[in-house]
Parts: C-alpha cells; structure tokens; sequence
C-alpha cells in the first residue's frame, strides 16, 4: 500500500511572515505601484496560489486598475524530463499597448514565470513586468523582470495566505513555514 501524504494540519507551523506585515508590504508595493503607472495597469494574477495576494494588492492601489486572471497546466511526457507547460486559461482583457503587471505568489527557479512571459509578450503589451510577493532569489536559474518584491525568502515549505501544501493551507491569514516534527 502507497505511503499516506500528511497534511498541512500535521505539521508544526512557524509564522514567517504576519498578516499585518503582509498588509503593510502591500501598502507600499501599492504606492510604488501607484508612482511607476500613473497611466493605470492591469493586474494579470498567477492562480489558484496568488488570487488572495492579486486582490489585496488591487485593494492597494489607487491608479487605474483592471484585474484579470490566467492559470497554467503542467503534463509529463516523460518521467526522466521536466514537465511540459500550457495555458490552462489565458487573460481575457486586451493587452495590446498595456501596461501589465504579472502578479505570483512566489519566484523560486523562475521557469513557470519564464515561460507565461513568453505567452504574453505575443499579445504586444507596453510593458510586461512581475510583481511577486515572495522571491527565492538562491533557486532562481532564469533572469526575469521582477519589478516588485514583497518579501525575499529563503527555501522552505510554506503556505497560507492563499498558497497551499498539497492542496491545503490556503485559508491561515499568516504565511507560516510548515516543519516536520521528527518522529
């Protein structure tokens, strides 16, 4: 018989990030937000994991501002290869001439941003830039344009806030690190 996954709800939780230090990050990626589009920008949000962080930040900002969504699906050709990677929904808001904000919950290897910017940058937007709310920057193997950061962090397992662990945890308010207890 297969070996049982735990869930989120086993494991010990370490708060690494507050919500009211979340809040108060995104107030100010707001006001930077706000500084560098003074023209508006539209919000493209990475689900399921960055929804809750994606609307927040819409919350935060004061230009004009539109909020649509898109979602990526991964399949394995082979199990010795990376997983291939399709648009599982594309935007529905015109990028032509826009300025577009990719908003993720994380950035650690940065293939999956890597490879939505390159989906995107066909529908010719005036500029194209990610805002992520935590960056790996010691896993991160591509170059991206990461114009706003919430918090940089260190590699661990972490959920809440809207990311999850294997399908559990989206609901706690803080970000909290998730340690095995040793048996």
């Amino acid at each position: 018989m297969g070996r049982r996954i735990p869930t989120a709800e086993e494991y010990e939780k370490q708060i690494r990030y507050t919500r009211d230090e979340i809040e108060a990050r995104l107030r100010s990626l707001g006001q930077e937000i706000d500084r560098d589009f003074p023209d508006g920008v539209i919000l493209l949000i990475y689900l399921r994991a960055a929804a809750v962080f994606g609307c927040d930040l819409l919350r935060k900002i004061t230009v004009d501002a539109d909020i649509d969504f898109l979602s990526i699906g991964r399949y394995q050709v082979d199990e010795n290869e990376s997983p291939l990677l399709f648009l599982r929904q594309d935007a529905t808001v015109n990028l032509f001439r826009q300025n577009v904000l990719l908003c993720t919950d994380i950035v650690r290897s940065g293939f999956t941003m890597h490879f939505l910017l390159q989906q995107l940058k066909a529908k010719n937007p005036k500029s194209l830039q990610i805002c992520t709310l935590l960056h790996n920057e010691d896993q991160q193997l591509l170059p991206l344009p990461l114009a706003y950061i919430g918090f940089d962090t260190s590699y661990a397992s972490l959920c809440g806030y809207g990311m999850h662990f294997k399908g559990q945890g989206r609901q706690f308010p803080d970000i909290v690190e998730l340690i095995k207890e040793d048996q």
